[in-house]
């Protein structure tokens, strides 16, 4: 039993590091970027948010509903709340996990298989 949680973990956690095509996970949240009023019309990839790695770790409550909604699209989440420190930027922010810059961009935006 162990081995297998620590193969899922380990999975999940390849899929967030690389910056190449991934494929989904079971678990996983794909948010398409919105550009101009239309989904995915941009050069930036979605953000695949990899909940079960989270979840593993923290509790629900940690999240929701102070951070988030418990509904998929009931909260709204751009790059402006992350960076002043709401939303993912709540932990997001160097010291709990890592910092969002330009350096960190493909640790959440990938490229998806279709």
């Amino acid at each position: 039993m162990k081995t297998g949680v620590a193969g899922v973990l380990l999975l999940a956690v390849l899929l967030m590091v690389g910056g190449g095509t991934v494929f989904g996970a079971l678990g996983d949240l794909v948010f398409e970027r919105q550009e101009g009023g239309q989904v995915g019309s941009g050069s930036i990839q979605p953000a695949v948010f990899p909940h079960w790695v989270h979840r593993a770790r923290y509790r629900c409550y940690v999240c929701h509903p102070a951070i988030f909604e418990m509904e998929l699209g009931s909260t709204e989440i751009t790059m402006e709340k992350i960076r002043a420190g709401e939303l993912c930027g709540k932990c997001h922010n160097g010291r709990i996990a890592f910092n969002v810059e330009f350096q960190t961009c493909a640790r959440c935006h990938k490229k998806l298989e279709e």
